[in-house]
């Protein structure tokens, strides 16, 4: 038989289990953390260094091409103001992602490689990358239906990076498949945000062939989309790689 007053201590032991459980799921939860436009680029010197072994090339290229991404990713207005946004070609907003045009070696893919590892601190901005290829690739691995259904939940995160588009290989798995235009067209439905890289696809530089070579590639229907789901940035300059 238990006590009075050891009855009356294990109601109060419960009633202070409740009321904390009740205090905890009413915490409001913490405010994502910004980053200052000063604390992004120190730390993107810091980890480009790291990540390439090579010092950030800080000229007048390096700064036009970066200056864009972090005009966009901090939702400063200057980003409409860029010379290398296109809004000639796509109606530039913060509610789209970003497809970004230029040769080889320009940045393109280590810049966005660099901020993906930065914003790994940062909920509101972290982003997941995958390459076109590994994409096909891991498709391409995918045994059973289930597999299948398990590999496109895990690329309908909120924010994802495609690396390179137009470059991997049809799938084969039981028949031939899109990959990438797969993707893209259900992240379009989702209203899902989705930046990519690609390259130029002839001699001249043109964005408007690069864009076709996409829907070459992809199909009309999602052609048409990339211009509802991307803000359209061109790359400038010269290949940094000797």
């Amino acid at each position: 038989m238990i006590r009075e007053g050891k009855t009356e201590k294990i109601s109060q032991t419960i009633n202070m289990f409740v009321n904390s459980r009740k205090n905890f799921q009413q915490k409001k939860p913490i405010p994502y953390t910004i980053i200052s436009k000063r604390d992004l680029w120190f730390q993107f010197l810091k980890i480009f260094r790291s990540s390439t072994g090579t010092p950030l090339i800080n000229d007048k290229q390096t700064t036009n091409n970066l200056k864009v991404l972090f005009y966009y990713f901090l939702k400063d207005d200057y980003f409409f103001k860029c010379d290398n946004l296109r809004d000639d070609i796509s109606n530039p907003s913060f509610n789209k992602g970003l497809l970004i045009i230029g040769a080889p070696g320009v940045g393109k893919t280590s810049y966005l490689r660099v901020l993906e590892e930065i914003f790994m601190k940062y909920p509101c901005f972290r982003f997941k990358g995958e390459s076109s290829s590994d994409l096909v690739t891991q498709y391409e691995t995918c045994s059973t239906p289930s597999d299948k259904e398990l590999f496109f939940r895990k690329h309908n995160r909120k924010r994802l990076f495609i690396d390179d588009i137009n470059s991997e290989n049809i799938a084969s798995n039981y028949g031939k498949y899109d990959v990438v235009g797969g993707i893209l067209t259900s992240r379009h439905e989702k209203g899902l945000m989705t930046y990519a890289t690609t390259n130029y696809v002839t001699l001249d530089n043109s964005v408007t062939h690069t864009l076709e070579a996409l829907g070459k590639k992809y199909g009309f229907r999602v052609y048409d989309r990339l211009f509802e789901m991307f803000n359209i940035i061109e790359f400038h300059g010269r290949s940094y790689r000797r």
